[in-house]
């Protein structure tokens, strides 16, 4: 039986809810049908049925579980044909992370990346058939970000055409390792390469780490669990020091640089072509900041909906029910911004993803990488603006859970402390955005230079150049909008103009950076490199304005490719979607005023206007939030939640759990007779 306030809230709905998770889906029918046999072998399995076990168990039993649960995620690979494969999908209906995760999608990832063909032909089959476990060995106890900064050596032996590769210092420990702890058998670790003495900087080597007969670690090699986290604790992150350990020539892997037998190094063609592999990753980190974010918001959604405090004013107090928390505006304004940013970040994964297959066919077919550098700057500014903005998100529905979203089994606990890890790893947020706004400043310097006529911009920069020519010829800032009343005042209604709300922030917070160093250069002894320290922040100013316009333009993009493609029948799903784009943005405004504010562009005058918005479609969205949440197709062995479960049966679920948790069993605690009665008995 269902709570019969979903059930109502459910028949609610103004839209259907199966045709927006086709939408959901990219419109990919045989994806969503595999998704359901996957979810059928999930709901008739006692072990990958029950999450909600995790929540009971010490972290030795819950790494038990663990490599339990992956034996079984491998069975299921092979029982439809994935074992080639790293199916997102497959994993994002486990409600916590595994080891087998970091396998399959970022040390197979790698060496995808890395590899020379010939090496993919040995190293892969065993990596995509288990016959091996591997993990990616780049960070150190004393180095994250600074990855040229690492102190892992490997030098050359050409007597026995090897490399011998060492950790050298204590600070040399390579850290942090995800599947290293217990399960890697093979690493790919990064070292500076050496050369008859001459550094070449760092580069990647497999390194076998444990025995492939009895799982002991090799001669040599010191490797272990880093021990307990924030979160991420079914995972083994793990150190790794080696003690002059050998490998053959052939083990360094060559997509990119070689070294011959007579210890020539030979330089990659492109040396760009390295950041492919990194923004790989970053491509999955983009994607599952909408899993994250769906999550929280399914569970918060559902919860607030079935939970019911207090009577509204004007109410008969005798006959009233209290009311849905999800009715009050504080809720609101907690929930459906995020449900709305879900949708948002859904549909920049979308062309991301797009975009990066774009250029590794450019790259295999034509030879041509210029693309990578625009790819490679928006993989910086979106994992550091989408990853944060998902924290946010989930943080602000366990906040929306009240009491219960303190407890683990709600869920959202658990999601968080897993999620976080993100914000830091494959890049620190603070820094990424140096790298992006490096681009932009070189592009909008082009702009600048050709006086608006360049030639050769990205795709997702053109719009600078437009925002030039407008800036150059002072077209008045009335004409930039589609609609206007006769005072001037913005349509806030309409996505089009939103969406050149942020075209014109963006823009002026690049060209405001690019004029503050021009005038830091005027000053003698200044130079890009002593002033740039400074402008970190600034940097991070204009990244995230560039991300946000990117989000916000593949959010208006995908809606109106919808629109283009889909039945005429589903109006009602088109309305809905534009509602979230005006909500989303609208959203974004309010928490960004000063620089939308900061030329005048956007008036003081209309921020009432522009919260009156957000506060009508709050209204207009609040009857369909379930069947929001609903389309977006989250499993409830995904969410491992006691309050967030698609029957809506969260008081029962609480009390059902509680009482079969472990602890529970025994009625007399442990301790109770050596140290409770003693101090009981002594008063009678």
């Amino acid at each position: 039986m269902s709570n019969q306030d979903l059930l109502d809230e459910r028949k609610k709905c103004t839209f259907n809810i199966d045709t927006l998770n086709i939408i959901v889906h990219e419109n990919d029918i045989k994806a969503i049908e595999l998704n359901k046999l996957i979810r059928k072998e999930f709901e008739n399995d006692s072990i990958l049925s029950t999450p909600e076990v995790h929540y009971f168990l010490s972290r030795e039993e819950q790494f038990k579980r663990s490599i339990i649960i992956c034996s079984k995620i491998i069975q299921i690979k092979k029982k439809f044909g994935l074992l080639q494969s790293a199916p997102l999908d497959l994993y994002r209906n486990l409600c916590h992370d595994y080891p087998l995760m970091l396998h399959d999608i970022v040390f197979s990832g790698a060496l995808k990346s890395l590899a020379s063909d010939e090496q993919l032909q040995y190293w892969l089959p065993l990596a995509q058939n288990y016959r091996m476990f591997g993990c990616y060995a780049q960070t150190e106890i004393a180095h994250g970000s600074n990855v040229q900064g690492i102190e892992t050596i490997a030098h050359y032996i050409s007597s026995t055409d090897e490399f011998e590769i060492h950790s050298p210092s204590q600070s040399a420990t390579k850290w942090w390792i995800g599947g290293l702890g217990k399960m890697a058998t093979h690493a790919i670790v990064f070292a500076q390469l050496y050369l008859e003495g001459k550094c070449y900087g760092p580069h990647p080597f497999m390194v076998p780490i444990r025995s492939l007969s009895d799982h002991k670690p090799l001669p040599g090699i010191i490797v272990g669990d880093i021990g307990p986290k924030y979160g991420f604790n079914c995972v083994d992150n793990g150190f790794l020091q080696l003690n002059k350990i050998r490998v053959p020539r052939n083990f360094m892997l060559q997509r990119f640089a070689k070294v011959t037998e007579s210890g020539k190094y030979v330089r990659p063609t492109h040396p760009r072509l390295i950041y492919a592999g990194m923004v790989g990753v970053r491509v999955a980190i983009i994607q599952d900041s909408f899993y994250g974010l769906s999550r929280a918001t399914t569970i918060a959604t559902r919860y607030s909906v079935v939970r019911r405090q207090f009577i509204l004013p004007g109410e008969n107090s005798k006959n009233a029910k209290e009311s849905q928390v999800l009715d009050y505006q504080n809720q609101m304004n907690r929930i459906l911004p995020y449900i709305a940013k879900s949708f948002a970040y859904l549909f920049t994964g979308f062309r991301f993803e797009k975009s990066f297959k774009q250029v590794l066919h450019d790259i295999k077919v034509n030879d041509k990488v210029d693309a990578l550098s625009e790819l490679h700057a928006n993989s910086s500014g979106l994992k550091s603006v989408m990853t944060y903005g998902t924290y946010e998100g989930i943080e602000s529905c366990r906040l929306a859970c009240g009491g219960h979203g303190y407890s683990l089994v709600s869920g959202i606990p658990t999601l968080l402390s897993n999620y976080v890890h993100v914000v830091t790893a494959e890049g620190e947020n603070n820094l990424l955005p140096q790298q992006t706004t490096r681009f932009l400043l070189k592009a909008f310097s082009k702009i600048v230079e050709t006086e608006g006529q360049v030639s050769d911009l990205g795709e997702s920069i053109k719009y600078l150049q437009e925002e030039f020519i407008n800036d150059s010829n002072q077209i008045s800032d009335i004409y930039k909008f589609s609609k206007t009343d006769e005072n001037g005042k913005i349509d806030l209604e309409n996505p089009a103009n939103l969406l050149q709300l942020f075209r014109h922030r963006s823009y002026f917070q690049l060209k405001n950076l690019s004029n503050i160093i021009q005038d830091l250069l005027q000053i003698e002894g200044n130079t890009i490199l002593s002033i740039w320290g400074d402008l970190n922040l600034e940097c991070i100013r204009v990244s995230k304005a560039h991300c946000h316009f990117y989000i916000i333009d593949s959010f208006y993009q995908h809606i109106q490719s919808v629109v283009n493609v889909t039945n005429p029948n589903e109006k009602e799903i088109h309305r809905v979607l534009w509602q979230l784009f005006n909500l989303y943005s609208l959203f974004l405004i309010d928490q960004n005023l000063m620089e939308f504010t900061q030329d005048g562009y956007f008036k003081n005058k209309d921020i009432n206007y522009l919260r009156q918005e957000i506060h009508k479609l709050f209204k207009l969205l609040r009857p369909n939030a379930i069947g929001l949440v609903d389309s977006l197709g989250i499993s409830d062995t995904a969410l491992g939640s006691a309050i967030g479960q698609y029957n809506g049966n969260v008081y029962e679920t609480l009390l059902k759990w509680a009482k079969n948790q472990p602890f529970n069993q025994n009625p007399v605690v442990d301790g109770y007779n050596e140290f409770l009665k003693p101090i009981l008995k002594s008063y009678l």
